[in-house]
C-alpha cells in the first residue's frame, strides 16, 4: 500500500522513446518503492502539444490525487505545470513541487509564458529545482530565471549534461523521500 502518490508530468514528444521521460517515471517508481505510488499519465497530443490539453489533463489528473500530492514536472511538463498552478485555479493543498530541466518560456511564447507575477500564486509551496549543468537541450540559464523569480525554492544543479535523466536522479529521490518526515 502507498502513503504518498507522485504525479509525474513528463515532458513532450514519445516518453519511450530512448531519451524520454518514462525512463525517469520508472526510475522513480522503482527506487521510491512501496511507500510511493507513481502516476505518470501519458499527455495528449505529446509530440505536438498546446497548452490547454496539457492543463486540462494535469488538472483531472491533480483532482483525482487527492489531499497533498507531491508533484514531478520533467521539461515542457514541467512548464506546463507551473503556467497551470500560476493560473490559481487549482486550489487544494500540494504537498511539494519538483521541477526537473524546466523550460522557462519567454514573451516570444505566449501560450506557454508565465504571468509576470507567477510566483505568487506557487506561495507556500515547497519547491525544488533540478538542472544540469550542461544540459543539452535546456540552458542552465533557464534554472538562473526561475532562481530570480522563486528565491526560497531550493535548486540543485547537477554536474553532466543530462536533459532526461534516463539513468536516475537520485537528488530527486532522497528529496521526495525526505517529504515523509515533514
Amino acid at each position: 500500500m502507498t502513503d504518498h502518490t507522485v504525479l509525474f508530468v513528463p515532458g513532450a514528444g514519445d516518453p519511450r522513446h530512448p531519451q524520454g521521460s518514462s525512463h525517469l517515471a520508472d526510475y522513480l517508481a522503482r527506487e521510491l518503492g512501496d511507500g510511493f505510488g507513481v502516476v505518470a499519465p501519458e499527455m495528449p497530443n505529446a509530440n505536438d502539444p498546446d497548452y490547454r490539453s496539457w492543463r486540462d489533463a494535469i488538472e483531472t489528473h491533480l483532482v483525482d490525487m487527492g489531499d497533498n500530492p507531491l508533484v514531478v514536472g520533467h521539461s515542457f511538463g514541467g512548464s506546463v505545470l507551473l503556467k497551470y498552478l500560476a493560473e490559481d485555479t487549482y486550489q487544494e493543498p500540494i504537498a511539494a513541487l519538483f521541477l526537473v530541466a524546466t523550460p522557462f518560456w519567454g514573451p516570444d511564447f505566449p501560450d506557454f509564458a508565465l504571468p509576470h507575477d507567477f510566483a505568487v500564486a506557487l506561495k507556500g509551496i515547497p519547491i525544488v529545482l533540478y538542472h544540469s549543468r550542461d544540459d543539452p537541450e535546456i540552458p542552465v540559464s533557464h534554472l538562473r530565471r526561475y532562481q530570480e523569480h522563486l528565491p526560497s525554492a531550493t535548486s540543485r544543479l547537477i554536474d553532466g549534461s543530462e536533459h532526461s535523466f534516463i539513468h536516475g536522479l537520485p537528488e530527486l529521490v532522497r528529496d521526495i523521500q525526505a517529504t515523509q518526515h515533514r
